[in-house]
């Protein structure tokens, strides 16, 4: 049981926990956020970060989403609360592993 549920943790742990969501996160990044951010999080436009380099948590993401940061503007009055959750979701899938 231990030989299948350590390498299982293991693949969990260095992909971050990301899974591919293309609903309405996708969407959502697609409206807001990759006109600067790019459609592969690489653009940097406007001092845009690099998303794919990102290591922030879940909670950090969210943040910067709601509140908005330096020239981003925040979308707390435009997304709810449940939008920013699938955004911040499809944010991750983005991330490209470590080498």
């Amino acid at each position: 049981m231990y030989i299948i549920l350590i390498p299982l943790l293991l693949f969990l742990i260095t992909t971050g926990f990301s899974t591919r969501h293309t609903g309405e996160g996708q969407a959502l990044y697609d409206h807001h956020c990759a006109r600067c951010h790019g459609a592969d999080g690489t653009r940097g436009m406007f001092g845009a970060k690099n998303l794919q380099k990102s290591l922030l948590p879940d909670t950090a993401i969210a943040l910067q989403i709601r509140n908005g940061k330096r020239i981003m503007p925040p979308f707390k009055k435009k997304l709810t609360p449940d939008q920013i959750d699938e955004l911040s979701a499809y944010i991750k899938t983005l991330r490209k592993p470590a080498i």
